[in-house]
């Protein structure tokens, strides 16, 4: 199964809006535009998870990096619109203590 990533822009911060699953398959695409926007310099990143229903242990793994990426370089990450499914594991894992939401 794919995973589509849209990016969008809100003045600062570039939004990432994840449709479909974040798993083993998928998670390598989301890795890789997270590089590709560190490597730009952008440090300011809203992660749109409405269309998102599912995240693996890999998926996490990506999160993972991506936070402390943020925290390392003064940037931001955030997660919006983060659906039930998602959230509970997010609350099992911690991540919903080290992660923002909004």
């Amino acid at each position: 199964m794919t995973m589509e990533i849209k990016l969008n822009e809100e003045g600062a911060t570039t939004v990432v809006s994840l449709v479909g699953r974040l798993d083993t398959t998928t998670a390598p695409q989301l890795e890789e535009c997270s590089n590709e926007l560190n490597a730009k310099g952008v440090t300011s990143i809203a992660v749109n998870m409405a269309e998102c229903d599912f995240v693996s242990s890999a998926g996490l793994r990506v999160i993972v990096a991506m936070q402390k990426r943020a925290v390392s370089t003064g940037g931001s990450l955030e997660f919006r619109n983060v659906q039930p499914e998602v959230m509970d594991v997010f609350d099992m894992t911690g991540f919903s203590k080290i992660l923002t939401f909004a």
